[in-house]
This record gives structure tokens, C-alpha cells and sequence, in this order.
């Protein structure tokens, strides 16, 4: 049985993060971390999915929700402090998750502008624990975030569109020289890895995508 705890971290007088975490009865030793994007929340379909995945091995969840799009003062700072804004909110939130509870390995689920602050923990290492990535459109078109998955020394799944407006191909195709990047292109898919005005086929994308990550999952994950 999973108990769902939904709480939130005030982290400073702008900056309030919810987040919801999804714990067993029976410790786990896994625990995945999701961040999503701007417009895609935990509950759309791939974290829904991933979520649901997670359970069914044995493997704690933790949704951080964010709300960047509708903070006026978050809108107002450069592209740094910006960047910088978001890996604080991440932080604080899973630190405070990870002080109750000790985990073997944590597992890094992103999407989108949720990348970023994912790029800079690989940096940092602040939290990071037997850890293993998957990136869910990276946006590529930042430096940061190409580098963090450029020269990882961590497993990492990397999926995106080649519609994607962050497809880059010579970049996405360099991943292919890091032994520790597995690289998944959707065809046709863009920056949400659906097909514009094919509904059977978007549903097969992400069918497949979740096919690709609970594979890498069961590869790499200590659930």
C-alpha cells in the first residue's frame, strides 16, 4: 500500500513550492524525483504513466510542483537568477523529503524547463544519490543542459521529438559518443512528444516512451 502526502515548502516570501509524495508502507530504496515543465504538470500523461511504472516496482515518487509560470516576481529576474530560482525550489523540497527518509538511489525524472535545474544538480551534487536520469525533452538549446548530459558520467536516457523546437540534431546526435547517454528520437513528435493532429499516434509515442523508460528503470534502479 502507498500513502499520497501533499504538502509544501515555503522556501521565501516568493517562493512557496507544493509538492505531493507517494511513499510505501514498507520502505523502499528507490525514490524518484519528478520535475516537470511550464505547461506540462506531473499529471499529464508521461509522469502520470511513469508514475504508475514506479509504483509497480517498488519505487517512491516525489512530484515537485512548481509554479514558476504564474510568479510575477520569478518573471521579473534574468535567465540566471532564473535558472538559479528553480534548482533552489527543487532543492528545498527534496531535501526536506529526504531528511525523512533515507534512500539507497534517487532516480531524476524531467521535462522540459524541468531539465534545467536537473543539469545543475548534475553539476552540484548536492542531493544526488546512485543516481540515474531521465530526461524527457532536454531543452538542447541551452548550454547547460547539453553539457550536463554531454559529459555525464551517469546513466541517463535522453527522449525527444525531432519536431521538437529544442531538437538540435548535431547535438542530439554527439550524445551518441557518451557510453552512459541511451538517446531515444520520436519521430514526428514535438515538444510535448505528441504528433500534431494524430491522436492513435501520439497515444503509440507514448506508449513506446514509456516502454523505453521502464526499461532503463529496470536496468539501472536499486526498486
Amino acid at each position: 500500500m502507498y500513502k499520497i502526502l501533499e504538502n509544501q515548502v515555503v522556501r521565501n516570501e516568493y517562493s512557496t513550492i507544493p509538492y505531493t509524495w507517494i511513499r510505501s508502507d514498507q520502505p523502499n530504496q528507490a525514490i524518484c524525483i519528478m520535475l516537470p515543465g511550464l505547461g506540462y504538470s506531473t499529471q499529464r500523461p508521461l509522469f502520470h504513466y511513469a508514475t504508475g511504472m514506479c509504483l509497480n516496482h517498488n519505487i517512491d515518487v516525489l512530484h515537485i510542483n512548481y509554479q514558476f509560470a504564474k510568479n510575477e516576481q520569478f518573471k521579473k529576474l534574468s535567465k540566471t537568477d532564473q535558472d538559479h530560482w528553480m534548482y533552489e525550489d527543487a532543492k528545498a523540497v527534496i531535501e526536506r523529503v529526504l531528511k525523512e527518509n533515507v534512500y539507497e538511489q534517487c532516480i531524476l525524472m524531467s521535462k522540459s524547463i524541468g531539465t534545467i535545474p536537473m543539469a545543475m544538480e548534475w553539476t552540484e551534487k548536492n542531493f544526488i544519490k546512485n543516481t540515474i536520469g531521465v530526461w524527457l525533452t532536454p531543452l538542447m538549446k541551452d548550454d547547460n543542459v547539453y553539457q550536463a548530459l554531454l559529459n555525464t558520467d551517469l546513466p541517463s536516457l535522453c527522449v525527444i521529438g525531432d519536431h521538437d523546437h529544442h531538437f538540435i540534431k548535431e547535438r542530439i546526435s554527439s550524445l551518441k559518443n557518451n557510453e552512459f547517454v541511451s538517446t531515444v528520437v520520436i519521430p514526428n513528435a514535438d515538444h510535448s512528444l505528441e504528433i500534431k493532429g494524430d491522436i492513435l499516434a501520439s497515444i503509440e509515442a507514448i506508449k513506446g516512451i514509456i516502454e523505453r523508460v521502464q526499461e532503463f528503470m529496470i536496468k539501472f534502479s536499486k526498486g
